[in-house]
């Protein structure tokens, strides 16, 4: 075990552990991530653009993790998720999501609970410092290449006879 795995195990906080059990129900954390989109967005367009890139991530994220097929560090204990480990799918899609933010007003924010949500992956045993710095990485590729997709689906829009660009509804 790594050592800044070691030091985010040791540090036994009740509030800690209550976040990290709360972020670890994939239905909170999904809907969590639904309000921080809806809160911190107030365009649909780009609410649109974060939802698909957030979605396009985790099918990123999950395919890596069959591939490497890494047991988590808390293989064989009754509560441990039975999927693998490599990378973390938590702090995958709480780094693009502050991807998405990066140079806005809320940005510290967004950052913040990315790093929130890498600790509290540590702090419950399910994943190692590496499960959680590889997702940043990937989450910085897969935003540029939904970014990149976006793009390229927003020009054949607008070269198509007759698609009149609608007022309000882009995504930058």
């Amino acid at each position: 075990m790594d050592a800044i795995t070691a030091v985010a195990l040791s540090l036994d906080n009740p509030v800690l552990k209550a976040a990290g059990s709360l972020i670890a129900n994939e239905f909170f954390y999904a809907a969590l991530i639904l309000a921080l989109v809806f809160l911190g967005e107030p365009r649909n367009g780009k609410r649109l653009k974060i939802l698909a890139t957030l979605a396009m991530v985790l099918v990123l994220g999950v395919a890596i993790k069959q591939a490497m097929a890494q047991p988590r560090p808390c293989a064989g204990e009754i509560w441990c998720p039975a999927d693998y480990s490599f990378p973390s799918t938590h702090a995958l899609v709480a780094f693009t999501l502050m991807i998405a933010f990066l140079g806005g007003k809320n940005y510290a924010f967004y950052l913040l609970f990315a790093l929130l949500v890498s600790f509290s992956r540590l702090n419950t045993g399910v994943h190692g410092f590496i499960d959680v710095a590889a997702a940043l990485p990937i989450a910085v590729l897969g935003y540029y290449a939904a970014d990149l997709a976006w793009n390229a689906a927003k020009m054949g829009m607008q070269q198509r006879p007759g698609a009149g660009g609608r007022k309000g509804g882009g995504a930058t």
